[in-house]
Parts: structure tokens; C-alpha cells; sequence
């Protein structure tokens, strides 16, 4: 896995509802993202999209395979 690609999961999978402000290492102020069910444009934003996201998660494991 290349470096920038290996160092971003490895920040993803470190979010947490605690630590949402590491948000900010991960993606640009000018972040896009989309999915069917969201539209999501800015920095504040995506924070709050993780905010909203991870707000009753106990507990979240990510794996990354290269």
C-alpha cells in the first residue's frame, strides 16, 4: 500500500466519537463526499457527518488489505 494511502487508514481507523477532530488530518477544507444518502461539501461538514455517524458507536474496527 503506498505511504499517503497506508497512513490515511491508518487515521481512519482510528476515528472516534472522542477524537473527531483528527478529522482535519485526514481530509482538506474543501472535502467533497457523496453517497446515495448524503451530500456532504467542507471540513465542518464531514465532522459533523462523523459526528452523527460514530454517536452511538461503542465499538468499530476497520481492516485494510493492499
Amino acid at each position: 500500500m503506498a505511504d499517503f494511502l497506508h497512513r490515511f487508514a491508518e487515521g481512519f481507523a482510528a476515528l472516534n466519537k472522542d477524537n473527531l477532530d483528527q478529522v482535519a488530518e485526514l481530509y482538506s477544507e474543501d472535502v467533497s463526499f457523496s453517497d446515495p444518502m448524503h451530500d456532504i461539501h467542507g471540513l465542518a461538514a464531514m465532522r459533523r457527518y462523523f459526528g452523527e455517524l460514530y454517536a452511538n458507536v461503542e465499538d468499530l474496527r476497520f481492516d485494510f488489505h493492499a
